[in-house]
């Protein structure tokens, strides 16, 4: 009685597989299109600072400790908001740290990455961050081949240019890579 049911999911699975070939050979690639663009830097580029509030554009993770707010901006750094009064939070600070996505904190101690290094930083005094520890190749799976979570047209990756620390919103030429 179920004979047929094999042939039906093969028949099934070629007809599926025919749509996505046709799907990708068919896409029109644009002459110019708003897209996504990797921010590169070789490894001594990456620098630490701290500096004043700046708006919140591309809200990651957020961690909460002793009524202090800290909230990843994807691939730029870290917000630092006093929550004391939580009617009113006040920005205080911004910790730019290129490639950044996840953070932990200790103590004095905020644990954050940069694309795949992991850094050990002192926010004891917040104007005045300071990189403890450094360690490099902490993260191996992390993949700035393509822009996390977005779904358009950007520019391939060019690994002559440094690693990927991050992306901005641009306009691309003829872009050759898309999700």
């Amino acid at each position: 009685m179920l004979r047929w049911f094999p042939y039906f999911l093969c028949w099934l699975g070629l007809f599926a597989l025919a749509g996505c070939l046709t799907d990708q050979q068919s896409i029109d690639i644009p002459e110019s299109v708003v897209g996504m663009a990797p921010i590169y830097a070789a490894d001594a580029q990456i620098e630490v600072s701290s500096g004043g509030p700046r708006p919140v554009q591309s809200l990651g993770k957020i961690y909460y400790k002793d009524a202090m707010i800290y909230a990843t901006e994807r691939g730029q750094g870290i917000h630092v908001i006093d929550n004391h009064d939580p009617a009113n939070p006040d920005k205080i600070a911004f910790i730019t740290i290129s490639g950044n996505s996840d953070m932990a904190i200790k103590g004095d101690i905020l644990y954050a990455n940069s694309g795949q290094e992991l850094l050990a930083i002192d926010i004891s005094n917040l104007d005045s961050v300071k990189v403890i520890s450094r360690t490099a190749n902490v993260f191996a799976g992390f993949s700035a081949t393509f822009p996390e979570g977005y779904r358009g047209f950007f520019e391939c990756v060019d690994e002559s240019k440094g690693r990927v620390v991050g992306w901005y919103e641009t306009i691309v030429y003829s872009p050759q890579c898309w999700r």
